[in-house]
């Protein structure tokens, strides 16, 4: 038989996970229990604290309302105005909850006699000296006071809890009375810097209207003006009207023109371009609209050639150029006339300017000589309309300033003028605000459950042992072979896992072996395998138990199988097959006292076994000498699957002698015992070794509540209580 391909897998490079990877899900339903206890033990607590809080830190809590209201739109308005914007609201209350809290405000309420009456203002007394430590009192109700605003409504307020329930609107009502005193001194001091803003405004204007009645009545005495007759309305001012108005009408021409010759003078000196205008006006001239004939044909005639001949033929070359210098010569001659056109332009702009300005001189000589009677009654006039005009206007401030003054001054008499006023009093509590039974039982049993799950999550993270397949999978390298079912678990009443598939055929642990063997086997055909080495990473994993499950089930599906006992130092392979472990077996072989003849036994369902040998050949160092490896190819040859029993790799090496001997190599890891630093070291050195390691055979694991296959082993029981039914 040719030789196994040899495959070396080497351990993994990705590191080792931090963290223990759970199903918060499968840890819930597993602890399920304990929640509802723990929740009740909260409860308890939940009721403890209340009695003892009640008893010994009872808080009562009260509060004061104040409303923001619109204000007055006028002192003569019967009523505040009806609405006010929900931004402005809040916008006010915000600020006088800042306001409220203000350490001035503060102090004088402490200090307030009713104060004197609390017991909560005595802790700030100092015993010797009977002196109040106000600065520490109001320091202490900064931390303790609240306020508040009331969403959707004009009501803002403050809140303050206290041990006495009649300490609590003393407390309170003397804050509001401060408040709404500093409140009342910020009105009266905007009123009275307003009131006299107003009068300082109302004496200036006297002045100056008195300095102007003098000045008024002093420059009609200086002036004679005896009429008051307005002006502007006379023969003669409505002739310097029109006089007027052809001076400007010629002004304009005169600016119009200027601009025209100055445009006309840039174009012929080259400073600026001619204008489409100029342009198409060359282009109407007869000598241009020929020339331009004559190059439509050039062009036509060089479109045409271009048809028939290639563009690099010297006929269109020659055509081209001939185009190029008509339209060059179109061009200039364009050029010339327009020069020719501006000129006569420029030579026109010259006689109607001359013409404009001998108009424009003989009107102004006549407006000058009809301004002049004009001028004197029309100067004096103006002056005392200005004077007469700046008196209305310093009148009408004048009473307008009185109507405000004395608005101001009703304003501040009306009660109703303030943006705030206090809504209601302090009340003495007549029920406690600290604690509440509906409020500590459910936070008892919230905060006794969160403990509870969150030690039961602290204990699954820093737990290290296997306990599922998902824990298997975190380990670098590791894949999972199959997992067998704890035998408590099987509804057969199994006694012992050993050669369960002879003795419980039917059970749920049976059935399990079997499919774990499946995928076993499907590894060992695609690679080709012969020999398999089983070993557990620490003792009483169920090395053995597992070995003659799957000797049984390869035998029961054609496989020719032969198991070997190779842990000299604890055999009990052949005893789980009824022969004595110390029959003539490997130890014998390897020491060259028997041949494999002699040592094979088989058993009754058709698996040969080999024995550990004679206690006194048993030396583990020949495990890995060549004599071991011919014997396993002397096997190989006689047998389809060769499986190995090997002892734990934790208490002995001699697992890594046999791993470079054998094929693959299958890991049994106990459910709930092994860690998985332990596993983790064990594969990589079996790592290292040629054999190709198959992966992990978790046993014993146990399936409880959202335990691993748990689903599945229901599906076992249910399918065989239904075949039996069936029968």
């Amino acid at each position: 038989m040719p030789a196994p391909p040899q495959r070396n897998v080497g351990s993994p490079n990705r590191p080792m996970p931090k963290g223990r990877a759970i199903d918060p899900i499968r840890v819930l339903r597993r602890y399920w229990k304990g929640i509802p206890i723990w929740g009740a033990i909260g409860g308890v607590i939940g009721v403890v604290a209340f009695v003892l809080f009640a008893r010994f830190y009872p808080l009562y809590t009260g509060e004061v309302l104040f409303e923001v209201r619109p204000g007055l739109g006028d002192a003569t308005d019967i009523a505040t105005t009806d609405t006010i914007s929900d931004k402005m609201v809040e916008r006010v209350a915000a600020t006088q909850t800042f306001l409220i809290k203000e350490r001035s405000i503060l102090t004088v309420a402490i200090s307030d006699r009713a104060m004197e009456e609390t017991v909560w203002l005595q802790q700030f007394v100092e015993p010797i000296t009977k002196t109040l430590l106000v600065d520490d009192a109001v320091d202490e109700l900064l931390e303790e006071i609240g306020t508040f605003i009331k969403r959707g409504t004009n009501l803002y307020g403050v809140r303050w809890s206290a041990h006495v329930p009649t300490d609590v609107p003393i407390m309170l009502n003397s804050i509001a009375k401060a408040y709404m005193r500093r409140m009342k001194e910020l009105d009266d001091e905007s009123f009275r810097s307003n009131s006299e803003l107003f009068e300082d405004q109302g004496r200036g204007i006297r002045f100056k209207l008195q300095d102007l009645n003098d000045d008024l009545q002093a420059f009609i005495q200086k002036m004679g003006i005896t009429t008051l007759d307005d002006a502007r309305f006379s023969a003669t001012m409505l002739e310097i009207q029109r006089l007027s108005e052809n001076a400007i009408d010629n002004r304009q021409q005169l600016i119009g023109l200027d601009q025209r010759y100055l445009q006309v003078a840039a174009k012929l000196e080259g400073t600026m371009e001619p204008t489409m205008e100029d342009r198409l006006l060359a282009e109407k001239d007869p000598i241009i609209f020929r020339q331009e004939q004559v190059l439509e044909s050039l062009e036509a005639n060089l479109r045409a050639l271009r048809d028939r001949l290639d563009n690099s033929h010297p006929q269109i070359k020659e055509a081209e150029i001939t185009v190029k210098a008509t339209s060059d010569q179109i061009e200039s001659k364009i050029e010339n006339i327009i020069r020719r056109n501006l000129t006569a332009e420029l030579r026109d702009s010259d006689s109607t300017k001359g013409q404009l300005l001998a108009s424009l001189e003989r009107t102004e000589s006549e407006i000058l000589v009809k301004d002049a009677a004009l001028r004197d009654l029309a100067a004096n006039q103006s002056v005392f309309e200005g004077m007469e005009s700046t008196r209305k206007q310093l009148e009408m401030q004048r009473d307008e300033n009185q109507r405000l003054i004395s608005s101001l001054k009703l304003m501040q008499l009306r009660v109703d003028a303030s943006r705030v006023r206090q809504l209601t009093p302090a009340l003495e509590p007549r029920e406690k605000s600290f604690p509440e039974l509906e409020i500590l039982i459910p936070a008892g049993m919230v905060l006794s459950m969160g403990i509870f799950v969150g030690l039961i999550f602290l204990r699954e993270l820093t737990d290290q042992k296997i306990r599922s397949a998902s824990d298997v999978l975190i380990i670098p390298g590791a894949s999972v072979a199959g997992v067998l079912p704890d035998i408590h678990e099987d509804p057969a009443g199994l006694e012992t896992p050993e050669l369960a598939l002879l003795h419980s055929g039917e059970g749920v642990f049976a059935e399990s072996c079997r499919q774990a063997w499946a995928g076993i086997n499907r590894s060992l055909q695609q690679s080709a395998h012969q020999s398999l080495l089983v070993l557990a990473a620490a003792p009483e994993a169920g090395t053995t138990t597992v070995i003659g499950n799957f000797a049984i089930a390869a035998q029961l599906s054609g496989t020719n199988t032969v198991v070997i006992d190779c842990n000299f130092r604890r055999p009990c392979l052949a005893s789980m097959f009824d022969f004595d472990d110390a029959s003539t077996g490997v130890a014998d072989m390897l020491a060259g006292s028997a041949g494999i003849a002699e040592c094979i036994q088989t058993t009754e369902s058709g698996v040969d076994v080999i024995a550990a040998g004679n206690p006194a050949n048993r030396l583990f160092q020949r495990l890995g000498s060549e004599k071991m490896k011919s014997i396993l190819a002397e096997l190989r040859d006689k047998y389809d699957l060769v499986i190995i029993d090997a002892p734990p790799s934790i208490v002995a090496g001699d697992a890594l002698l046999l791993a470079n001997l054998v094929d693959s190599i299958v890991l049994v890891v106990h459910s709930d015992r092994d860690e998985r630093g332990l596993v983790a070291r064990v594969l990589r050195e079996l790592g290292e070794s040629r054999a190709e390691i198959l992966g992990v055979m978790l046993n014993a694991a146990v399936g409880t509540v959202g335990g691993y296959f748990r689903k599945n082993y229901l599906a076992m029981v249910s399918y065989s209580d239904q075949e039996e039914d069936d029968e």
